[in-house]
């Protein structure tokens, strides 16, 4: 850190965090040490006139943490640096701001960022457009402080050659107090009278600087501000104030500062109804004294971060880097306050998602440059597909700009169409499997009460379910455990195939004009070496009249053209040998590349690994390779009556079926799965199980409790949980339940609630899980094929509902299918099920099927 000419401070601070490392420090606040934040002051609710706030103005200066990279989208640069809204930037629309605010209240209002070495010229360059911008006596920037990144369990620096400034990073936004200090500007503010700052992140356009907030910090003198808002289902996520009960202060917990198990807590909105905003307001003379106090460490708690040495490459060795948060600081400064803002004030842009509702038309700007909505509510929701997810491919696929938003309420893609110009969004938009959005398309309608409110069609709540799934996680794995999975990453070949000319047959390596002169009579060539497969044929060299013995894959000799078989010679194995028959240049030479050349796509992204790629990854010098991950799946079974197999049943007890049954049709599909014991009929223990299971499952399915029942624990415990329970037009299979438990570090993990009755978990699955488990692997196609059966015998099914009955499918003497339905159709029969080997599917407007009758079936096991 020296030898970067890093200032003592800094180095300090590190150290300090180092030790702390060194000693098992995980940074995590445990739900017990902690009271909810309860409730706070709203800004407005106390207003004031101008006169107040041009003189908290005046003693206030704008600080925005501009150090951000973007790589999340996939950029290289300063991400404050992308086009964002009508031509502006990031960094052009804060400068208006600024001098809108400046104008309209006659005050300096300085504008300074906190730049890393990587952003500060490209946001210079920005500024340079504004030449009232600067402040005389001030800087526009000052530049945060690196520190090395960590091999765990060492703890010594990271060696990265192939980019050594990867080695570095920024300490975290909480690093802004020690370079407002050792970069001097801290007291340069002070020496202008400024003694208040705030502070926010430049891709948040909502957080301007409120004259409101700077009067209340100047009337009350208070040393540190952390502005809040209200928190909904989208903000399970984010990070929260507290109350430490050991002290009575207030505190930060961010995602990364959960402990193990307790995510439930964390995600609780009713509990912690709040969550930070990031926006900051500080007292920079009680930072000043501070700061000097405690020889310039704050002690900020520490956060550990695990991460990719290469953010763009997760198979690039794991690295610690430790960071701290801005908002922690709540925790230090005695009497900080935190104050209610409108969720107009946290508009932040992490994703190409936000990117799109940004650049659309529902925002717009006013006259100071705030970003205005066009109606009242919530703003769209935007779930992108993964080809969307970087910059690049977001910019590729929207050439012609964004669609209209203004009357949009949902938009999912799934795909990656690229879209026309002036195409409008309207009500909830799903786009599946289009190329390509045409010119002035209208997706989408206003959304139309259906006939039975509550209820939803099958194929409705499948959208529903897949549109909000995102493809698995990449991982790079040996080819001996990729089998049957999606290959994420084109594959080229490392060398040439074969990587040498060899020979295709067992013969001798010769010169083909050697042999040129062999007619009635044969030609004797001389023997000036052996070469077997594996050996080095380039140390032996053939010249004319020579030959060199080979084997069947053996490398070619120098000079060696040709090969001659040993059927057409004499099979000597020294002096020389008879050789009967002429050859052409090339004749039994396999040359190099071939097969395959090096640097060749041999395995495109798209393909299912299977034992012909396995062999080609395998030949072209691959180990392993990059796939979309296995999902790993976890089942729990719900109800006191429920006993595992094997085991003695109790009066009123019944074997928990369903567990080995979905753990099965899992493993089926291709994912990985565990059975956890049957959870009984509380609240509690249910949320315990879940708690226990959620940080190392990918994919949660539980069986039972999902209707109305007094002990139907699934429904009462997660309704408040993110889980949406609903009634699906069909038959078995009606209760259903999906959606997202947090994990740790904000992790969503799907869950299925699935009826408890077997037949009706069975076909539950066929249904909704087994398409969404094959698209978190990236697997084509999604759903199971259709054929069409003839009926044995006639079959009744409810109005209104999709009968997904279980039959016997054969192939009739003449070809086409037959379809005998089992004999028991209830949802318990778990012994007809066993004989079934396909679903038979009743249309929604079909009661009556007489026997003869062509309909779908659903073959599970059974091809013809």
């Amino acid at each position: 850190m020296r030898r970067r000419g890093l200032g003592p401070e800094a180095i300090t601070v590190f150290e300090h965090y180092f030790h702390e490392l060194e000693h098992g420090a995980e940074g995590t606040i445990p739900e017990a040490t902690i009271e909810p934040l309860g409730e706070v002051r709203a800004l407005g609710e106390a207003p004031v006139n101008a006169e107040e706030a041009r003189r908290a103005l005046s003693q206030t200066a704008v600080i925005k943490l501009n150090g951000g990279l973007g790589t999340g989208m996939g950029m290289t640069g300063a991400k404050s640096a992308l086009e964002v809204k009508d031509g502006l930037t990031f960094l052009d629309i804060i400068a208006l701001q600024v001098l809108s605010l400046r104008e309209q209240y006659d005050v300096e209002l300085p504008l300074v960022l906190m730049n890393s070495f990587r952003t500060s010229d490209e946001s210079l360059k920005i500024l340079g457009k504004y030449p009232d911008l600067p402040v005389d006596g001030l800087p526009l920037e000052f530049i945060q402080n690196a520190e090395p990144k960590l091999r765990p369990g060492a703890l010594t620096p990271v060696d990265w050659p192939a980019d050594p400034e990867l080695e570095w990073c920024p300490p975290g936004h909480g690093d802004v107090y020690v370079s407002l200090v050792t970069s001097g500007v801290l007291d340069s503010l002070l020496a202008k009278g400024i003694r208040f700052a705030f502070l926010s992140n430049s891709d948040n356009l909502g957080a301007t600087c409120d004259p409101d907030v700077a009067a209340w910090m100047v009337e009350h003198d208070l040393p540190f501000v952390a502005e809040v808002c209200r928190r909904t289902k989208s903000d399970r996520k984010g990070g929260h104030l507290a109350v430490r009960k050991s002290d009575g202060r207030l505190i930060l917990r961010d995602t990364a500062m959960v402990e193990e198990g307790e995510e439930r807590y964390f995600r609780d909105i009713e509990r912690h109804s709040t969550f930070n905003a990031n926006n900051i307001w500080i007292n920079l003379e009680v930072l000043r004294e501070r700061m000097t106090s405690h020889g310039g460490v704050l002690g900020l708690p520490i956060i550990v971060n695990h991460k990719s040495v290469d953010p763009a490459d997760p198979d690039s060795p794991e690295v610690i880097q430790v960071e701290s948060a801005m908002g922690t600081a709540i925790e230090v400064f005695e009497g900080s306050e935190a104050i209610l803002v409108p969720r107009t004030r946290f508009r932040p842009v992490k994703t190409t998602n936000d990117l799109l509702v940004l650049r659309s038309d529902y925002f717009s700007f006013d006259d100071s440059y705030h970003v205005v909505a066009a109606r009242p509510g919530p703003e769209p929701y935007v779930d992108l597909d993964s080809a969307y997810r970087f910059v690049p491919g977001f910019e590729n696929r929207f050439r012609h700009g964004v669609p209209s938003m203004a009357e949009c309420t949902s938009l999912r893609v799934i795909g990656d169409p690229v879209f026309g110009k002036d195409v409008r969004c309207v009500g909830d938009v799903l786009i599946d499997g289009l190329a390509r959005i045409q010119d002035g398309a209208v997706i989408g309608e206003r959304p139309r009460p259906p006939r039975h409110r509550d209820i939803r069609s099958v194929d409705q709540h499948l959208r529903a379910i897949l549109g909000a799934l995102q493809p698995a996680p990449t991982v790079s794995l040996p080819l001996t455990e990729a089998m049957g999975l999606v290959v994420a990453r084109d594959v080229r070949s490392r060398l040439d195939l074969p990587g040498f000319d060899n020979s295709s047959m067992d013969g001798y390596a010769v010169q083909a004009d050697s042999l040129s002169g062999v007619g009635e009579r044969p030609v004797r060539l001389r023997l000036v070496g052996e070469v077997a497969a594996g050996g080095d044929g380039k140390a032996l060299r053939v010249g004319p009249g020579e030959a060199v013995r080979i084997m069947t894959g053996a490398e070619l000799p120098e000079g060696a053209d040709a090969v001659i078989a040993v059927e057409d010679t004499d099979g000597a194995a020294a002096g020389q040998v008879e050789c009967r028959a002429k050859v052409r240049r090339g004749q039994y030479v396999r040359p190099r590349g071939e097969d395959v050349r090096q640097g060749s796509l041999v395995v495109p992204a798209g393909d299912v690994i299977g034992p012909r790629s396995i062999a080609v990854l395998a030949a072209c010098g691959h180990a392993e390779v990059q796939v979309h991950q296995r999902p790993h799946v976890v089942v729990l079974s719900t109800g006191a009556e429920l006993v595992s197999p094997g085991e003695p049943l109790g009066r009123g007890q019944i074997h928990d079926s369903n567990s080995s049954m979905l753990w099965a049709e899992a493993i089926n599909v291709g994912a990985t799965a565990e059975i956890r014991t049957a959870v009984g009929d509380t609240e509690a223990e249910l949320l315990a199980a879940l708690d226990a299971v959620v940080g190392e499952a990918d994919v949660v399915i539980t069986s039972g409790g999902v209707s109305m029942g007094a002990y139907d624990v699934v429904k009462s415990a997660l309704s408040s949980e993110g889980v949406d329970f609903v009634k699906v037009a069909m038959q078995p299979g009606k209760p259903q339940g999906f959606g997202f438990l947090t994990g740790p570090g904000g992790r969503r993990v799907p869950l299925f609630a699935l009826p408890g009755n077997p037949v009706s978990s069975f076909v539950s699955f066929e249904v909704f899980v087994r398409p969404a488990l094959r698209r978190l692997m990236r697997l084509q196609p999604e759903k199971r094929r259709l054929r069409r059966a003839a009926l044995t015998s006639g079959v009744t099914s409810p109005d209104g509902r999709r009968q997904f009955g279980r039959a016997v499918v054969t192939r009739s003497p003449d070809g086409p299918l037959i379809a005998a339905p089992v004999a028991g159709q209830g949802s318990h029969f778990v012994g007809d099920l066993a004989k079934a080997n396909a679903l038979f599917v009743v249309p929604d407007d079909v009661t009556q099927l007489d026997s003869g009758d062509v309909v779908d079936v659903v073959l599970l096991d059974f091809e013809v």
